[in-house]
């Protein structure tokens, strides 16, 4: 038998006991599987992303972009809150026909909140054109509930695949609606619908493509409930602490993330666009992590016993955090040099955003995944007296800071960071409680 040969044998063999070791992995681990799979349909989207911001950066300008941002911005407000919070308490019944009927409640209040969207900007056109200097955007905003159905309709449907398990199918409607939304963009603006129409009506198509998916996969989710199944109006009150408690969080956190691009846009609509960019970059390594990692250890809590949250708690911050180490090192280090190579020289500003974004940006890989344990073990009175806080102090230094805009993002970030470490020693705190078999962490 020749070397090379056995050298070719004895690497199949390892490559044999590898695959076995993976899969032995996979199988004792469910949460790990279930992550791997929602991972690889976020890497999808994330690399389509990528790829396709490319083409979209020479296409549209930093203008268009800061403009289409405020139209996101807008929709992201009313859609955090349509469905009054009742599609994450979808996760919490026993039985599937309360999770039906509570999806129910959740889709009427989303179509209400869609349409009484549409027409608070409807009325609003004169105050949004003069604010921005733009009739365009003033008439794309009245259009905004279209979005707001849209995607929190999707996010509802999405609850109840999470609760069945059932990734795969998440992680292949992730990568369609980013694949689409961004596709349809770039041909809309190569065929001349530019400008923010252009960048609103990709949007739409991709959201639409994406809710029509998961709908016809989830046809259980259609079946009649039982006879014997509690009422719309009883599942409303049995769970009104979602609403009432993780309902205002939302809120909070929306107008903060919100209003951020808000404020910058009120400056200038061109710098907005250049944050934006650094922004939606950022978030492709942490879209990646986080939005897997989150709908799974948020389906593990649901079921967690006293005793098991803290190791659950403290491996998902060492994992987040070990693994993105390197990513936003590198990002601080190259991205000046990276955006403007690689998106044009119009867009040398957004590197430098993303530069002083990195210590927030890492931060928020250990936090977002942990976010949902204030909702299961009931404690959303803490989170939200820590959100306002979080809401205000950067908002109210966006409007105050008397510098230039990177040195106010560039504290801002580092602000945003320290509030995010204390943040981490709540969830653990609280972890530790229900641990310790306090009712009231429960």
């Amino acid at each position: 038998m020749t070397r090379g040969r056995y050298a070719a044998i004895k690497q199949a063999l390892a490559d044999s006991r590898l695959s076995r070791t993976i899969r032995a992995q996979l199988q004792a681990s469910p949460v790990l599987r279930h992550v791997l799979t929602l991972v690889s349909g976020t890497l999808i989207a994330q690399v389509a992303a990528l790829v396709i911001n490319v083409f979209l950066a020479r296409v549209f300008s930093p203008a268009e972009f800061g403009e289409f941002a405020i139209v996101l911005s807008a929709a992201a407000l009313v859609a955090t809150i349509a469905a009054g919070r009742f599609d994450m308490a979808m996760m919490l019944p026993a039985r599937d026909d309360e999770a039906r009927r509570l999806k129910t409640l959740a889709t009427r209040l989303i179509v209400i909140c869609s349409v009484l969207s549409s027409i608070v900007f409807f009325f609003a056109r004169s105050f949004v054109e003069r604010h921005y200097d733009s009739v365009v955007l003033s008439w794309v905003l009245v259009f905004v509930g279209v979005i707001v159905f849209f995607q929190a309709e999707t996010a509802a449907i999405q609850y109840w695949f999470n609760r069945r398990s059932e990734y795969r199918i998440i992680a292949v409607n992730r990568a369609q609606q980013t694949v689409i939304v961004y596709i349809a963009q770039l041909l809309l603006g190569v065929i001349g619908i530019g400008g923010v129409w252009g960048l609103f009506v990709g949007q739409c198509l991709g959201l639409m493509s994406a809710w029509w998916y998961l709908r016809r996969h989830a046809g259980q989710l259609r079946r009649p409930v039982a006879a014997d199944t509690a009422s719309i109006g009883e599942l409303a009150r049995r769970y009104k602490k979602m609403p009432l408690l993780n309902g205002p969080n939302a809120i909070v956190d929306a107008i903060r993330l919100n209003g951020i691009n808000l404020l910058i846009g009120t400056a200038s609509t061109g710098s907005l666009g250049q944050f934006t960019m650094a922004w939606r970059m950022l978030q492709a390594p942490l879209a990646l992590i986080t939005g897997a990692v989150s709908q799974v250890f948020f389906q593990k809590l649901s079921t967690v016993k006293p005793g098991e949250m803290v190791p659950l708690v403290r491996l998902v911050i060492r994992r987040s955090l070990l693994f993105g180490l390197p990513i936003f090192g590198a990002i601080a280090v190259l991205s000046p040099f990276l955006f403007p190579l690689v998106f044009g020289e119009r867009w040398s500003e957004a590197g430098q955003f993303a530069q002083v974004l990195c210590p927030w940006m890492f931060l928020m890989l250990a936090t977002s995944p942990i976010s949902t344990i204030f909702v299961v073990t009931e404690t959303q009175g803490r989170l939200l007296v820590f959100a306002v806080v979080f809401c205000i102090v950067p908002l109210a230094w966006l409007a105050c800071s008397p510098w230039g805009l990177l040195a106010t993002i560039t504290v801002l970030s580092l602000m945003m960071a320290l509030m995010l470490c204390v943040n981490l020693a709540m969830a653990y705190q609280v972890a530790r409680r229900f641990d310790a078999g306090h009712t009231n962490a429960r």
